[in-house]
């Protein structure tokens, strides 16, 4: 039987998920500001040579030093501040939760949601398909200030489905919580699951997750947690991930709405706006 040290690994391109603590990757503009500066810098250090060769008899090192340095110095200035300018838009995107990548599909997607964990009307002519990691502070950004509001103005003209996107690679406890949250979809208290993880997120160890059942009413423990240790639903769970692999998602969260994706926590009005495009098109093709 697998149990859950058994590793779910992504490809090793890092998830956009990001921390101040990671890495910010620059750019070709960046370095390509770089590489203009360095020119820059030459040139002007050529035509200071230049200009001193042909107006004076001899040369001068410390004043060609010196008017190379002053007529590459505004060009390097600039390039820098084209820099900064850059890392500050990053962290912004980082700050606001918005995946730094693209997923591979720009187009609509067909999703398998058959047995996956869902609430709003299964004719819904709009379904929300979430990869989601429960150890992932976007995910929880997305539950704690998105989420609810959503439910409480859509729940009953959308269908929202949720997919497992545990990305072991940051979150080492995110398998195990996708784990012990499809035990507990087995005795119907996964959404009551899924609330709690995210609202709890600094208490995921085999111990935390067992006391969470018990908390939301989990009416058998012993199969609860004979379910999680044996890691019952382990393929599942690696399907989600794989299947989400296969669709171009590479970090949490990402959503599809109708199939078309939308990455990252964003703001409750992003998504009521793509919602809203969503009902118009379903309603106009009907």
């Amino acid at each position: 039987m697998t149990n859950t040290s058994d590793p779910i690994k992504l490809p090793d391109a890092p998830p956009p998920e990001a921390t101040s603590s990671e890495t910010i990757t620059l750019s070709q503009n960046t370095l390509y500001f770089f590489a203009v500066g360095v020119i820059f810098f030459i040139a002007g250090f050529i035509v200071a040579w230049v200009t001193f060769s042909t107006t004076s008899g001899n040369l001068n090192p410390e004043a060609i030093r010196s008017a190379a340095s002053s007529g590459a110095r505004e060009a390097i200035q600039s390039e820098v501040g084209a820099l900064r300018n850059e890392v500050s838009a990053l962290r912004q995107q980082i700050a606001s939760g918005v995946a730094l990548a693209p997923t591979a599909t720009p187009g609509p997607v067909t999703i398998n949601t058959k047995g996956s964990p869902a609430w709003g009307p299964a004719d819904a002519k709009v379904t929300i398909v979430e990869f989601s990691d429960f150890e992932c502070s976007f995910c929880a950004r997305f539950f704690r200030d998105t989420y609810a509001p959503l439910k409480a103005k859509y729940g009953d003209q959308v269908r929202f489905v949720f997919k497992h996107f545990p990305i072991e690679q940051i979150h080492p406890n995110a398998t195990r919580a996708s784990l012990a949250a499809a035990c507990a979809n087995d005795q119907e208290k996964f959404w009551e699951y899924h609330d709690t993880l995210f609202n709890n997120q600094n208490a995921l160890s085999r111990d935390g997750l067992i006391a969470h059942a018990q908390g939301v009413g989990v009416a058998d423990m012993a199969t609860f947690t004979t379910c999680l240790d044996s890691a019952k639903h382990l393929s599942t769970v690696q399907a989600d991930l794989q299947e989400g692999i296969g669709i171009g998602v590479n970090g949490t969260p990402t959503f599809f709405i109708n199939g078309l994706a939308l990455v990252g926590a964003q703001p409750y009005n992003v998504f009521e706006f793509a919602i809203e495009q969503a009902l118009k098109a379903a309603n106009a093709n009907n």
